[in-house]
């Protein structure tokens, strides 16, 4: 996956949620428009072209780039959409916690922060991709789930939801012992990948190594720029809020766990149906 590749199909959803998450790998040029964005989204749809420029700091030509990075063929389109998403999304979006709060309203608004992680996540989140990794899954030689530091928990639980279903998991949370087995990968393996950043050079090397020996690189990340994203064969991209950076964390971890879930349903329902297409 490179820059300039679309990242939404025919109906874009998310621009915002997806914009938040690959913002770390836009060059300073493009983040300026994307800051000014997500800052004043009112200012991008009611704005020309060189009015939003101007704003930002940055050339037309910056605007315009911006747009077909986000996969649009110019601004009036990125505009219409970005229109769209702001008139159909839900009011009352997660606000910073405010000092003084009601013990109450303090935890009504970390369940609406997840609320919203998840729903957001299903908008932008791939299905047809998810499918293909099912089916991956399935086909697989073996399964490797990799996931290091504070994704490597998530890694271990989804390598106890898919020995359920009989597939050869392999599980590897160590970034020595990453490197050390990565030779081993092969043709017919596929090597689930989970990465926030998708920036950490062990998981980045693994990815490469595995595209070499001709393995499937499936990637679950809220970075769909992100160098481990451009590795991949399969992006999983789960949603980014603006949070405390704590509860960020635990928010992105909660999404990891609904895509590892979601991802095993799918693989169980499409093994039943192979197993009745093909009776022993």
């Amino acid at each position: 996956m490179s820059t300039s590749a679309p990242l939404f199909r025919d109906s874009p959803e998310g621009i915002l949620i997806r914009l938040r998450g690959f913002f770390p790998s836009l060059n300073t040029a493009l983040k300026k428009v994307g800051a000014a964005v997500l800052s004043q989204p009112e200012m991008a749809v009611y704005s020309s072209v060189n009015e939003v420029a101007a704003y930002a700091g940055v050339s037309e030509a910056s605007v315009m780039r911006f747009c077909r990075t986000l996969g649009f063929k110019g601004f009036q389109d990125f505009k219409i959409a970005l229109a769209r998403e702001m008139a159909a999304s839900s009011p009352g979006r997660l606000e910073e916690t405010k000092k003084g709060g009601s013990p109450a309203a303090l935890v009504r608004e970390v369940f609406q922060g997840y609320v919203t992680a998840l729903q957001d996540t299903l908008r932008v989140l791939d299905l047809e991709a998810m499918s293909r990794a099912a089916q991956a899954l399935i086909r697989a030689h073996r399964v490797w789930l990799v996931g290091i530091e504070s994704s490597g928990p998530i890694a271990a639980y989804a390598t106890s939801r898919f020995l359920r279903l009989g597939l050869p998991v392999s599980w590897f949370s160590d970034a020595h012992l990453v490197k050390i087995v990565a030779p081993f990968l092969s043709t017919g393996d596929v090597v689930v990948i989970i990465s926030r950043s998708g920036r950490t050079p062990e998981l980045l090397e693994i990815a490469r190594v595995a595209r070499q020996a001709d393995a499937q690189v499936v990637c679950i990340t809220q970075n769909s720029l992100s160098p481990l994203a451009r590795e991949g064969d399969l992006v999983l991209v789960t949603a980014s809020l603006n949070m405390g950076a704590d509860q960020e964390v635990a928010a992105s971890r909660l999404l990891e766990l609904a895509v590892i879930d979601a991802l095993f349903l799918m693989t169980a329902a499409a093994r039943s149906e192979q197993s009745r297409e093909n009776p022993a």
